[in-house]
């Protein structure tokens, strides 16, 4: 049965730059109720070890690339793959070795402040190949709104989509350690259609099963069952809509988040529908359809509350 889990697909300890240690992080989890964390230290699996001592939450290694050109999450690779020699002409041939190990390959924070705030943190990579990358953090470092970075990193995956690449969006808390964040329910919801584990996880993201949140659980279905991640036929089709606030409601205390209405993105551009349970909708062939969920936060309007990964036609 098909479930949608709260994860954090990146987490730091003091392996690397973080103020939590591995202990840390995953009480930090489990008192947000995260289902599954990736722990991504900065150029270093030397925690991976002690996260077995831990039933929960449900742990998929990866770690983060840190190189002066951008930041580069890799998940589950069966293999190293050395970072030290990624420069902005090669990464496709980087990336490719990560794909033969079976890795993931997600863009952190892909415009991130660079140089003299965050020295490598701005994405400057230059690839060619985009099907080696399988997700791209949409909302980064905690900030679960639209400022400037995240505005450019959804205009960026929405071009990405329209030139046919089939990216997954996430939320990445870059999660150093336990401080004041907007929204401590942030997280990316993963849709997993067998008992939760890392390798459920990989799946998910592997096949664009992922939703953006500012702590709502936001998602639809076709008439027929289909949601994010799957194709298709164009045509006529009725998308269900759910909103679920209660794991923001229990664990974000007096933030008021009120949701207001349905935008449509697809590569067609923008259609805004008032709040409702179903959309009629007729889709185009070759393209791809998101839904985003808007509404106000402690009587602040306008505001993107969650957003999810794509339906696409054939």
């Amino acid at each position: 049965m098909k479930k949608w889990y709260p994860c954090e697909l990146h987490c730091h300890t003091l392996h690397s730059d973080g103020g939590f240690t591995v202990e840390e992080l995953m009480k930090a989890a489990e008192e947000r109720e995260l289902c599954g964390i990736c722990l991504t230290d900065h150029n270093t699996t030397s925690g991976w070890d002690e996260t077995e001592q831990f039933s929960s939450p449900k742990v998929l290694r990866g770690i983060e690339w840190t190189t002066y050109h951008g930041h580069m999450l890799v998940l589950g690779s069966k293999a190293y793959v050395d970072w030290r020699d990624a420069v902005p002409v090669n990464i496709d041939e980087k990336t490719a070795e990560v794909k033969k190990h079976g890795g993931l390959i997600g863009v952190a924070h892909p415009f991130q402040l660079g140089t003299p705030i965050c020295t490598g943190g701005h994405w400057d990579f230059e690839v060619k190949n985009w099907d080696n990358i399988d997700y791209m953090e949409i909302f980064s470092e905690g900030s679960a709104f639209l400022n400037t970075a995240n505005k450019k990193a959804r205009r960026l995956w929405h071009s990405l989509l329209s030139e046919g690449n089939r990216i997954a969006p996430t939320m990445g808390r870059d999660w150093h350690r336990t401080r004041a964040n907007t929204f401590i329910s942030a997280c990316t919801y993963l849709l997993c259609d067998e008992e939760f584990s890392d390798t459920a996880m990989k799946n998910a993201i592997e096949n664009g099963r992922t939703v953006v949140s500012a702590g709502p659980l936001f998602f639809f279905e076709t008439e027929r069952g289909d949601t994010v991640g799957d194709t298709i036929e164009s045509g006529d089709h009725t998308l269900h809509f759910t909103v679920d606030l209660k794991r923001h409601e229990k664990i974000d205390g007096g933030r008021r988040i009120t949701p207001e209405k349905i935008l449509i993105v697809s590569g067609s551009g923008e259609t805004e529908y008032p709040l409702t349970s179903d959309i009629s909708l007729k889709t185009e062939k070759n393209s791809w359809y998101s839904a985003e969920l808007w509404g106000s936060v402690d009587g602040e309007e306008n505001m993107l509350l969650a957003l999810t990964a794509p339906i696409y036609t054939k």
